[in-house]
């Protein structure tokens, strides 16, 4: 089976991007769950899922020190597809603080650095197809493989958009959350149209969800929006809180760590199956 490549994205900071991320990758991987591989990879200079699937000790000692994170293949694209072996960049032990009786069928890592923010303005257009191409030897050993993006447009989203079958956009149902997700399917549009690719948006999934007024009114904008993606049925409600989600040496079982957003984080994965595995 060829992995079905995901990236989520949303113009809009403080939407769930990154969390969204996490869970779908610790819930599709769990033994007792989906049983599914899956490889994550950040995206996103601030590093924040790096900083919550591993710990900083081996981050900075085995990995960044070493050249072994996203920025550095960047910077060295045409020797890495020659001599470096993309194996070496993968974090295969110990990814997730999630630790309860079960253990991951398959919880891979790609981690980031701060350093993306120091080069991401002078990568080149031809940047874009490298993210691609790293991956491409990976695709058998992988069921899925997610893209945390960060949240504008560079060389380095595009590098996911061109690297991936279809995205995922959280959304928070607010005025500015809603314009950036406008702006994000205005420039896949772009995107697509400017580089003849074909990637497809898989769904628009409602987080940090109160069911105030002003959001239920906003919610009732979207589902009557004919251009926004459809809407999961499932919502991430705002009480979700992620207890100790980035006191990585704290080990948790999913329902400590997801709180209340457990219930809807099981079931929003089992949706995300459905939609890209349907019977």
């Amino acid at each position: 089976m060829t992995a079905k490549i995901i990236s989520i994205c949303n113009l809009k900071g403080g939407v769930g991007k990154t969390t969204l991320v996490m869970a779908l990758a610790e819930y599709l991987a769990g033994d007792t769950m989906y049983n599914k591989r899956v490889l994550i990879i950040d995206l996103d200079a601030q590093s924040n899922l790096t900083n919550a699937m591993m710990s900083e000790e081996v981050w900075q000692w085995q990995y960044n020190n070493r050249g072994l994170t996203l920025p550095f293949l960047f910077q060295k694209a045409e020797y890495f597809l020659e001599k470096i072996y993309i194996e070496d960049y993968i974090v295969r032990n110990d990814v997730s603080n999630v630790r309860s009786n079960n253990s991951f069928y398959c919880l891979h890592l790609i981690p980031s650095s701060p350093k993306l923010f120091t080069i991401e303005d002078d990568l080149t257009a031809g940047s874009v197809v490298t993210l691609f191409q790293v991956i491409q030897p990976l695709l058998a050993h992988y069921d899925y493989i997610l893209i945390d993006c960060p949240p504008n447009i560079n060389n380095i989203i595009k590098s996911a958009f061109y690297a991936s079958d279809y995205c995922l956009i959280p959304c928070v149902p607010s005025r500015m959350a809603i314009y950036g997700l406008e702006l994000l399917l205005e420039q896949i549009n772009i995107f697509n149209q400017n580089y003849h690719h074909q990637l497809r948006p898989i769904g628009t999934v409602i987080s940090r969800y109160s069911n105030t007024v002003y959001q239920v009114e906003n919610l009732d904008l979207m589902m009557i929006n004919p251009f926004i993606p459809p809407i999961f049925y499932t919502k991430i409600p705002e009480r979700a809180k992620i207890a100790e989600s980035l006191n990585f040496y704290k080990n948790l079982t999913y329902k400590q760590k997801y709180g209340d957003g457990h219930d809807a984080l099981m079931k929003l994965t089992q949706e995300f199956i459905q939609r890209l595995e349907p019977e």
